[in-house]
């Protein structure tokens, strides 16, 4: 094995690790994927035989002792992020965990403590910083080609059906529903673009009730949010208007409504999933005009990826990957780290102790250690 390989292990085999985890780790030159955990046998099966991996475990303890990665991620339901991301961190490796990253501020705060303490990397699973239309809005806000941002709406509509939905609609598994799935990463690219946010006012609803599957069998009715909105006040002045739904017909499988859009002083600029190589930019007086993003931001620098090659809505996401290795061979922090995953949790309980209170809340400041 040659001396500089990072072996990297993964945690949770189900789709998001199929589609962002693997494909993105196992392009990166040096990287070898050593091993596999998944407590569902079959799932385990397949997947050893897809991937051509021979180590296979269904139990986390005996996973670390015998393969002994340098690094893994970990793609399970939310409530088990917690125990296993410590046992990782106990083992000495770097990790990669998917969000949010925990149930509450408490475990979040207990992860982000114990890889600081115990100096290992780690990432929080923000996919969408890596967006390459995000990436480009981000250095034209950061260079003030915006002027002053006054306010932001930022969106996520789609149309899941009302069927079953599995663990993520169920607190004991989930914590939240609409707001820990797709707002956690607005909360976490909108303070990454604008800063931090200082209060909140919400609502949220559940709108179905999830008692049958799609089969039509019957099951547990869900307990989560389906629908959310907040407005946010930032430190910077700014306001910003967020959305996001499960219920929104016309947004399906292929026709999903993600946007932000923010309105500065000297240009208004906004991002489209749907179009992910270009962005839309007005100056005063002005419509919007699509402008396509430059070659620099269409990928982080060094990545294996090719930008033209497959659907620019997924292969974006590889570039996590790419980032986590990355900060593990230079010995730096990742972006985004679990101090982000951890930021992201606090906004998040705000907006839920305003829509239960239906008033402003503000938002606690995380000033104990320094993100490592």
């Amino acid at each position: 094995m040659p001396k500089n390989e990072l072996r990297i292990g993964l945690i949770g085999l189900g789709q998001v690790c199929a589609a962002v985890h693997h494909p993105g780790l196992s392009r990166i030159p040096g990287v070898k994927i050593v091993g596999l955990c998944e407590t569902d046998e079959m799932l385990l099966a397949r997947r050893r035989k897809e991937w051509g991996i021979k180590a296979g475990y269904t139990d986390i303890d005996e996973f670390l002792k015998t393969v002994k990665p340098d690094a893994v991620s970990v793609s399970v339901p939310n409530v088990y992020h917690h125990d296993l991301v410590l046992k990782v961190i106990e083992a000495g490796c770097h990790v990669l965990c998917e969000k949010p990253l925990g149930m509450d501020v408490p475990e979040t705060v207990d992860m982000y403590e114990a890889a600081r303490s115990a100096g290992v990397r780690h990432m929080t699973a923000f996919t969408y910083r890596f967006v390459p239309g995000m990436q480009y809005l981000k250095s034209l806000v950061d260079k003030g080609a915006l002027g002053e941002i006054r306010h932001a709406r930022f969106q996520r509509l789609q149309d899941w059906g009302e069927a079953s939905i599995g663990w993520r609609q169920y607190k004991h598994m989930a914590a939240t529903g609409e707001l820990g799935d797709m707002g956690i990463h607005r909360l976490d690219f909108a303070e990454n673009l604008l800063g931090p946010i200082k209060a909140v006012t919400a609502s949220s609803k559940q709108v179905v009730q999830r008692d049958h599957t799609a089969a039509g069998e019957p099951c547990e009715p869900q307990d989560v949010e389906d629908w959310v909105a907040w407005i946010a006040e930032f430190e910077s002045g700014a306001t910003g208007v967020f959305e996001m739904g499960k219920l929104t017909k016309g947004h399906g499988p292929g026709g999903d409504h993600d946007t932000c859009e923010l309105n500065g002083s000297k240009a208004s600029a906004g991002y489209q999933l749907h179009s992910p190589h270009t962005i839309l930019m007005a100056s005063p007086g002005k419509k919007y005009r699509r402008r396509t993003v430059p070659e620099a931001f269409l990928k982080r620098p060094g990545s294996p990826r090719n930008p033209a090659e497959g659907d620019p809505m997924q292969i974006f996401r590889y570039d996590q990957a790419w980032e986590f290795v990355s900060a593990i061979r230079e010995g730096r922090d990742c972006l985004p780290s679990f101090y982000h995953g951890m930021r992201a949790q606090v906004v998040a309980e705000a907006i839920v102790e305003a829509a239960a209170t239906r008033r402003w809340v503000n938002v606690p400041t995380w000033t104990k250690g320094k993100q490592k």
